[in-house]
């Protein structure tokens, strides 16, 4: 394959998968530098890859369009005339705009499903063991890189602007000095862990480190206002209340962040926050983990039955869910020192 100098990539969802793909583009102009990358994502996500300094361009997709508003985006993407177009999602979605290409070549990731079966149905693990989300997303491009390439990190932008904006917000809420962010919420309820363990977490924080918890997420994860009632400490409470820019913002300046495997972990990781990451029934063959050297994984060891599903969705089939509940606070603690917060 010739080098390409226009290249599309698209992804729609969700957070921690858009910041996954990040890696690509940094990888794509690591060893294709005179490329020009444009992105294509769903509209309330888009704001996530703003000043992106590898991304020319990001084209977005309403949520609600159907089929004939999607084959229409695959026509004018073609009339564009892109080299290559990089599908790293593969969904029904990304399979309709990509009906409308003619000349623009284009690859689609592949998603390892019958690796992914045996592994949850069986508990067969035939992943490679140097296999990550990362490795699996540069699988499509592998014929335009060096035999010995290096794969890039996930990087996201947040500007001094945005940075200094958050900062007065907290203010007002009574935050001065060092804080830590708090991402308990997740779009499905195996992968949460208690409120009152994270409540126990924070006033150790408090205490040990001198430290604040700044609570993120959204209007729907009402955790955060029962972690909020069973700390001691004072916690400030601002899921619901941030636009993903300013969450990002206050993210980008937090000593780590904490939660269970979501996006904002992997978009802390991505603006080179050390994270606390809490693994329940997924794993690194679903895409869980982390990157950073300093970042820190917590999970219930020699479980059979983890993991269990690509994201969580799949209720526990035991008497209890042994791989949240499993996490004791002391672990969490031992973690964060491990961290090496003063």
């Amino acid at each position: 394959m010739s080098d390409p100098r226009t290249i599309l990539v698209l992804r729609f969802s969700s957070i921690g998968d858009i910041v996954h793909t990040t890696s690509v583009i940094g990888t794509l102009k690591k060893y294709l530098p005179k490329s020009k990358i444009d992105f294509m994502t769903l509209s309330k996500f888009a704001p996530l890859l703003e000043g992106h300094p590898f991304i020319n361009k990001i084209h977005a997709v309403d949520i609600d369009g159907g089929y004939r508003q999607l084959r229409q985006t695959g026509f004018e993407m073609e009339m564009m005339n892109y080299d290559l177009a990089i599908d790293l999602h593969s969904t029904t979605r990304s399979q309709i705009i990509r009906r409308g290409f003619i000349s623009t070549k284009h690859v689609h990731i592949k998603k390892p499903r019958w690796n992914r079966f045996k592994l949850f149905a069986f508990h067969k693990n035939d992943f490679s063991k140097k296999f990550t989300v990362r490795t699996w997303l540069h699988e499509p491009i592998i014929e335009l890189l060096p035999e010995n390439f290096n794969i890039e990190p996930s990087k996201l932008l947040v500007s001094q602007a945005e940075k200094n904006g958050v900062l007065e917000l907290l203010a007002n809420a009574g935050l001065h000095g060092k804080y830590f962010v708090v991402t308990p919420g997740a779009a499905w309820a195996q992968k949460r862990w208690k409120a009152e363990q994270y409540a126990q977490v924070i006033d150790q924080c408090a205490t040990l480190y001198n430290t604040q918890a700044v609570l993120i997420g959204g209007n729907g994860d009402d955790i955060c206002t029962m972690i909020k009632n069973h700390a001691d400490s004072k916690v400030v409470d601002y899921h619901g209340k941030t636009n993903l820019r300013e969450s990002l913002a206050i993210v980008s300046q937090a000593e780590f962040v904490l939660g269970s495997d979501t996006g904002f972990l992997h978009a802390g990781e991505a603006l080179d926050i050390p994270v606390v990451t809490l693994l329940g029934p997924t794993g690194r063959e679903t895409g869980a983990g982390v990157f950073l050297d300093d970042s820190q994984v917590v999970e219930k060891q020699d479980l059979w039955c983890r993991p269990c599903s690509q994201n969580g969705s799949f209720p526990c089939y035991r008497k209890e869910q042994f791989c949240m509940n499993g996490i004791e606070a002391d672990q969490v603690l031992t973690a964060i020192y491990s961290l090496g917060i003063s």
